[in-house]
């Protein structure tokens, strides 16, 4: 036995006591044989109680045999199957599923064996077998950790199985996260997924040793018939001595052995273990001068374990390479309570292989079988479900209707676990599977580990609680998904996980993990009850938001719906409190203090909301859920303006809060203009509903904060700057409608009497405002110029404006000047523009009835056109990429 993590070897394991305790928060385990009595009965139970994370991968074939074997009044032995815990077959291209190895993540760190015993009494407490343990927290174990979780990660996305895919994201959480900084230390995980097992052990080996191979010792209770992976490791390393460890039940054909030993011209010393008991430790040793190696763990010396890999007919295999002194690697080939006995080659002659047939394949492969809701059974089958075929629980069988998919589900609820497809005769087509309970395998994870702030957004602490505007932002949490990745367990960009070195995983499976969890979301009902037309109902989730929002005490009556009403109309027939009055009152409504902590924290969630809103996954929720979750939010920030000038001692944020989380929630909804918003990415289909759906009160409502975000007043200028895109594309989705209410509602704000025309022409003036210095930068932008200046000259010359540049080198033959100087005559309604270089290296002056004239520099004579310009020339050089060099002679030009 060995540590690698301390580089010495232990002389016993116990796997049972390490790695079943009440301790384990997951524990993940593959191996090809399984003894499901052991696991149900005695070490399940040793694990404890929920939170628990339980998945076992095993063998299909082995499976598929032990299940076949359970009779129906056995079948409630399964009853922890697929409800505590997650079995999955696994049998990829085609060869047996062999990896034996253990994962158990605690409080205090995780602790991975990986060795040659299956989960069986046998496998794991018999003592015939050889593990090696990885503990995190050490370099070696930390590396081997990370490679079992790459490999764990490939083999999840090759089964593209949900349920297992969703559990190994939980088990990524619970890992603990490896060191900051580590040392550069080689994985000693091996696996044949890209490589086979022997090529990574000899070019381990050829690149260390530099005096040949000194010694080679082999042990393994299988080889393939004829010794071809043996002869192979002798050939490729060339040993000088071979010390072979056999048991009479050795499985190998003797003569092959014997010739492949011979052949390889090493001394050959046999060794027999004594007792002669079958040990199913595989050990392959390798020793040059004074240093060792020693491979161990799930590998035969076979072809398809040892030789190839999984795509090339090989079986799945797990390996643990562990560099030891030559003493140490000897030492491992004798187990506890045995001897070993020299025999001769020829001892060699009398072992025979003993072939493990594989059972004829059922017609079809039942891959899963799900519990819905109602009790139904879903199943998905390779190849996919037929009419006529029937799902037997052992008990009663049920008729199966076929979906689009090709899956099946039952017309009845199935009240058995384990089942299996019958054809219409009722004879069995597929192999038996035991059902899988969603509720309940979800409910396990998380079990007795509710954090007490899971039900509030993580900004808010317990004792941020006791104002209506934190009770508002739990409510939006509680009943809305704004935000998805808190309720996923997200990976890096934006919870699509990668595999180790960057690479990036199967999408697909990820993508349908979480597009499942979020459909299966009890908020995502929430939604429909926003869409509506006409009058808000009595439970509609607005209402119950803003009754959040309103502090009322409990003689205050709940807000109603208006009859008739718009959602500006629901604010406003609330009653308007006198703060005195309140004060003097027997039942004062509850104030909001300020409070600097609540601001801060309130606005941050805020934020944090608004910059989710592009997260594509959010419409797996609901196909309009960002709508809906900005409807909601242009609602309670509509109260709280209200509720500000009412009283700005109520609420915690400022206007100028208010203002900045506006613009950031209209943002990613509306766009900028350049087809960036939410509303920009629909499809004809999905912006007609969302036009249908979207509720009457919304424009009204966004006419209204747009008009607040840019009323005059201090920093005016930059409001607009900042609003102008935002407000000009909500008015071109339909979003902006200025109505009487709107009006009523910004008078009560603001405390001033508003007209229509006022509010209407306020944010039209917003969208057409420019000035110079906006015109300047956005010319300089949209020509590639590096600075632009506009000066007004006095109106006695033909030239009227002036424009100073920087980054035209050459302006005869720029073509960005006719169109620089056009621009400028446009923007000022005037004829005469003078360009100048920043630098003063040259001048133009161009005017319509007046030939252009260039001037080189200071001091130069001035050059002109070949005649005036006339109306329409420059427009036309324009059109057509022209440069001012056109109009001048060839020879001035040059």
């Amino acid at each position: 036995m060995t540590d690698v993590a301390e580089v010495e070897p232990v002389p016993t394991v116990r796997p049972v006591a390490e790695l079943f305790t009440g301790a384990v928060s997951a524990l993940w385990a593959t191996t090809y044989g399984l003894d499901l009595a052991l696991f149900n009965e005695f070490l399940l139970g040793r694990l404890g109680d929920p939170p628990l994370n339980v998945a076992i991968l095993a063998d299909h074939r082995r499976l598929s045999e032990s299940l076949a074997r359970i009779p129906a009044e056995r079948v409630d032995t399964l009853a922890p199957v697929n409800r505590r815990w997650l079995l999955r077959p696994v049998r990829p291209g085609g060869q047996a599923f062999h990896p034996k190895s253990y994962l158990a993540v605690t409080a205090r760190g995780a602790t991975l064996m990986v060795g040659s015993g299956n989960l069986s009494t046998g496998g794991l407490d018999d003592g015939r077998e050889v593990f090696t343990t990885f503990r995190s927290g050490t370099p070696a174990g930390d590396a081997a950790i990370t490679a079992w979780r790459a490999w764990m990660r490939n083999l999840v996305e090759t089964l593209a199985d949900v349920a297992l895919a969703e559990r190994f994201r939980d088990l990524e959480d619970r890992l603990p996260p490896p060191p900051a900084v580590t040392l550069a230390v080689p994985s000693p995980l091996l696996h044949n997924l890209d490589a086979s097992i022997e090529s990574q052990l000899v070019a381990t080996v050829r690149a260390a040793e530099t005096g040949g191979v000194d010694e080679m010792i082999l042990a393994a209770p299988y080889y393939d018939a004829d010794a071809i992976a043996a002869g192979q490791l002798l050939s490729d390393l060339a040993p000088r001595r071979v010390r072979l460890f056999v048991t009479a039940s050795t499985s190998v054909n003797g003569q092959p052995l014997v010739d492949r030993l011979a052949a390889s011209g090493a001394r050959v010393e046999v060794a027999a273990y004594e007792p002669d008991r079958f040990v199913h430790a595989k050990l392959i040793g390798v020793i040059s001068g004074e240093r060792g190696w020693l491979l161990s763990g799930s590998a035969n010396l076979s072809q398809a374990a040892l030789t190839r890999t999984v795509g090339a007919n090989g079986n799945v295999e797990l390996a643990v390479l562990a560099s030891l002194d030559p003493e140490e690697v000897r030492s491992v080939f004798i187990p506890p309570g045995l001897s070993v006995a020299p025999r001769s080659l020829e001892s060699l002659l009398s072992l025979s292989f003993s072939s493990d047939p594989e059972p004829d394949a059922p017609a079809v492969r039942l891959v899963s079988a799900t519990a819905v809701t109602d009790g139904r059974v879903e199943v998905i089958s390779e190849p996919g479900v037929e009419l006529g075929w029937q799902l037997d629980d052992l008990e009663t069988r049920q008729p199966l209707t076929v979906t689009a998919e090709g899956r099946g589900i039952t017309a009845a609820p199935v009240a058995g676990r384990l089942v299996q497809l019958a054809g219409a005769d009722g004879e069995p087509l597929s192999n038996r599977v035991v059902v899988d309970d969603p509720a309940a395998l979800a409910a396990v994870l998380v079990a007795g580990a509710a954090r007490p702030d899971a039900d509030r957004p993580v900004e808010l602490g317990a004792g941020d609680l006791d104002t209506p505007l934190a009770q508002a932002l739990v409510w939006l949490h509680r009943n809305l998904v704004m935000d998805v990745s808190e309720r996923l367990a997200s990976g890096p960009a934006g919870g699509i996980k990668q595999s180790e070195g960057g690479e990036q995983g199967d999408d697909d499976l990820w993508v349908r993990l979480e597009r499942e969890k979020l459909a299966r979301d009890p908020r995502a009902n929430r939604y429909g009850r926003i869409w509506t037309r006409t009058a808000l109902g009595g439970d509609e989730p607005l209402i119950e938001l803003l009754d959040a929002l309103r502090a009322r005490t409990p003689t205050q009556p709940a807000i109603t719906a208006p009859q008739g009403g718009s959602l500006l109309r629901l604010l406003l027939d609330e009653p308007v409190v006198d703060p005195k009055a309140e004060e003097a009152s027997e039942a004062p409504g509850r104030r909001w203090k300020i409070s600097t902590r609540i601001r801060v924290r309130a606005r941050n969630v805020l934020r944090r909301w608004a910059a989710a809103q592009t997260d594509p996954r959010l419409v797996w929720v609901d196909p309009l859920a960002p709508a809906g979750n900005f409807a909601m939010i242009a609602a309670a920030l509509a109260r709280l303006y209200l509720e500000l000038a009412r009283d700005p001692e109520r609420v915690e944020l400022t206007a100028d809060d208010l203002h900045d989380l506006w613009l950031r929630w209209l943002l990613p909804f509306v766009g900028t203009g350049a087809g960036d918003g939410w509303l920009d990415q629909l499809d004809s289909g999905s912006a007609a509903l969302a036009a249908q759906r979207l509720p009457d009160w919304l424009p009204e409502s966004v006419a209204a904060l747009c008009w607040l975000a840019v009323r005059p007043g201090g920093g005016h200028r930059d409001r607009v700057l900042a609003s102008q895109p935002l407000i000009a594309s909500a008015l071109s989705h339909g979003l902006l409608d200025t109505t009487q209410t709107t009006v009523d509602y910004l008078g009560m704000v603001t405390g001033t009497q508003l007209t229509l025309t006022q509010v209407d022409d306020q944010l039209l003036d917003t969208i057409a405002f420019i000035d110079d210095a906006l015109w300047c930068a956005r010319t300089a932008a949209e020509l590639a110029l590096e600075r632009l200046e506009l000066h007004a000259l006095g109106s006695s010359s033909s030239v009227n404006v002036r424009i100073d540049v920087a980054g035209i080198p050459d302006p005869l033959l720029d073509p960005r000047v006719p169109r620089l100087v056009a621009a400028a005559r446009h923007y000022r309604r005037c004829n005469g523009v003078a360009l100048r270089a920043a630098d003063a290296s040259w001048r133009i002056s161009v005017a319509d009835g007046e030939p252009v004239g260039y001037l080189t520099g200071v001091g130069t004579a001035t050059v002109d056109s070949t005649g005036p310009l006339m109306a329409g020339t420059l427009e036309r050089l324009t059109a057509t990429s022209g440069v001012l060099a056109d109009l001048f002679p060839a020879a001035q030009v040059a």
